[in-house]
């Protein structure tokens, strides 16, 4: 059987298993029979090959083997194999990433009777080697020395079954190995220093001149790190980078300039791109861990309409909404109680489009000689806050080449937008739903079949399109749309394959680069829905995750149901990309300017 014949047969019987419930009489004739297992096997001695053809059919094939299947370990290894390859011909740390999870899946559920035992540990063990190399992270080294533990133990154990005369596991027994051992003693500093580059999360700190940024980098360092100044000139798009160490974490801040330039003069805006191409330069180097926070901070004012275009540069066009947010209020030492002014004040952020994960209220005075016991503790207070801030937020988002295009042309524009916009566009929103028919409910609060249609949420205008599951492959991933929103519907008991089949839709839709709703059906509230993205699709590298739950269709509860219809629509207008179109010179050109 060729390539063809059998990428046609497991697709056919991919189809067509789902149809028959498991048990079924008709279920048990298809994959009793040995077709199925025939082209399971026939497909698992195929060569490692890096092609779409050759992983969409590895993830068929995958379908086709559930939890307890005898030869999904092998599979999962083929796929993984498949991926290293990718990531060996193109340098897409997407695929490195799923290869190394796929790897550790297929050690985990691997018999004691599987051939693949003497050789899973020793694979998974050289692609962490592999990918320390890359990116320096010690956990990947240390977990490698676990393995390579572990195969010392497992052929002492195995000489010594067989001069003792003990049987091994009985077939079909899961594979088990022994206890982690302790941590091996650190190397000498010197070596650390050397060969082992820890990870460091990178926090992109912004907002207006004289907002306090500066300040708020010397507080969380608990030292003068930053220089502060008073004036109101402003300065260019520049940035300085500071690293501090918090619970036994790096991070690195990015000191960035005020965008306002204050009262007097402007940036160049070819001195401007010029700064920004660095930033962003910096941030997807290969010595760079991403981007893992936004901190705005604000002067305690009014939201002006400034500080909703800085929100907006950073989160929506830079950042694409893919890394959580979070806001830093200064000046407030003469309040009665700092956190208050949050209590009054912090409705109106969200009232004008801004959302943020979290917030902190602060004062960024410096401790001198003659200062006030209650200045003091407030300063420490502040400290401490805003060192918590970043150790509960943080996350991670690993960036590439697509991402510096996107980020640089949507600010290269905002940054030249003049203010004036001949007319909006409506935002595209896709949605998947692989579970659903064609002519069905699309969401909660978004009705229609399978064509483009415009619809009205919340009170804005989106296009809306509903799109099928990809078939495992990214060869198309051009030709497709383009949305400022993905929608995503997975089943809450529909574990098989769920992370592949999300990570292809990413993939497929740019996933990387446009934020993204997960919809868990099945569930009856939002933390659940956060949990199981957390525990069952969420990827290395995926960046932030919006997440949300649908309830069961049989539940007659009509409150739950209008409940999760409201925090759907809300969080389609809060992750949705910001943007509009205007005229210039008879060409398009798109701005991220929804709020006004």
């Amino acid at each position: 059987m060729d390539h063809a014949d059998l990428r046609e047969a497991a697709h056919l019987y991919r189809t067509i298993l789902p149809l028959f419930p498991e048990g079924s009489h008709l279920h048990r004739i298809v994959f009793d029979t040995n077709a199925v297992p025939y082209v399971i096997e026939q497909c698992n001695a195929l060569p490692r090959d890096p092609s779409d053809e050759s992983i969409s059919l590895r993830r068929i094939v995958l379908e086709l083997c559930p939890p307890q299947h005898p030869r999904r370990a092998r599979s999962l290894d083929n796929l993984a194999g498949d991926l290293y390859a990718r990531f060996e011909r193109d340098g897409n740390k997407d695929h490195f990433y799923e290869a190394v999870h796929l790897s550790r899946e297929a050690l985990a559920v691997c018999r004691a009777d599987d051939d693949q035992l003497s050789v899973l540990p020793g694979i998974l063990s050289d692609t962490l080697g592999h990918r320390f190399n890359h990116h320096g992270d010690p956990s990947d080294l240390y977990e490698r020395i676990v393995l390579e533990t572990h195969l010392e133990a497992l052929d002492l154990r195995s000489s010594a079954s067989s001069q003792r005369g003990i049987t091994a596991p009985e077939q079909g027994q899961q594979f088990s190995p022994p206890p982690l051992p302790s941590p091996p003693p650190p190397p000498p500093q010197a070596s650390i220093s050397t060969q082992i580059r820890s990870l460091e999360r990178n926090v992109v700190i912004f907002g207006d001149s004289g907002s306090g940024k500066s300040s708020v980098i010397n507080a969380i360092a608990q030292t003068q790190l930053a220089r502060t100044s008073s004036s109101a000139t402003g300065c260019t798009f520049a940035y300085e980078r500071h690293r501090v160490e918090i619970s036994g974490q790096t991070f690195v801040l990015f000191d960035t300039a005020g965008l306002n330039e204050g009262t007097a003069g402007t940036v160049p805006a070819a001195k401007a791109e010029e700064n920004l191409k660095s930033l962003l330069n910096e941030l997807m180097s290969p010595k760079s861990d991403g981007i893992g926070l936004l901190v705005y901070c604000v002067r305690s004012t009014r939201a002006r309409r400034a500080l909703i275009r800085n929100y907006n540069l950073f989160y929506s066009a830079i950042c694409r909404k893919k890394v959580p947010i979070v806001v830093v209020v200064t000046g407030l030492e003469n309040e009665p109680d700092m956190e208050s002014w949050w209590d009054a004040n912090g409705k109106e952020f969200k009232s004008r489009g801004m959302h943020f994960e979290d917030h902190a209220c602060v004062t960024t005075l410096r401790k001198h000689s003659g200062i006030s016991d209650v200045f003091t503790r407030r300063i420490e207070e502040s400290s401490e806050t805003l060192r918590n801030l970043l150790v509960k937020n943080c996350s991670d988002w690993a960036v590439d080449d697509s991402w510096f295009k996107q980020s640089f042309t949507a600010v290269r524009n905002l940054i030249s937008d003049s203010g004036n916009s001949e007319r909006s566009l409506p935002s595209t929103l896709i949605i998947c739903d692989p579970s659903r028919g064609e002519e069905v409910e699309i969401a909660p609060c978004i009705r229609g079949i399978l064509k483009p249609y415009f619809a009205r949420i919340g009170g804005d205008t989106y296009q809306v399109h509903r799109v099928p599951a990809p078939d495992f492959s990214s060869s198309s991933a051009e030709k497709r749309l383009e949305g400022d929103l993905l929608i995503y519907y997975a089943r809450a008991d529909e574990l098989s394959a769920a992370r592949q089949k999300f990570h292809a839709f990413c993939t497929a839709y740019r996933g990387n680069v446009v934020p993204v709703v997960v919809v868990v059906k099945g569930l009856d509230d939002r933390q659940a829905a956060n949990q199981w993205v957390e525990k069952y699709i969420m990827y290395d590298g995926a960046g932030r995750l919006f997440s949300t739950f649908a309830p069961a269709e049989e539940l007659g509860d009509d409150s739950l149901k209008q409940q999760a219809e409201q925090e759907l629509q809300d969080l389609i207008r809060q992750a949705c990309l910001i943007r509009s179109e205007r005229k210039v010179r008879g060409r398009s050109k798109r701005l991220a300017r929804r709020n006004r």
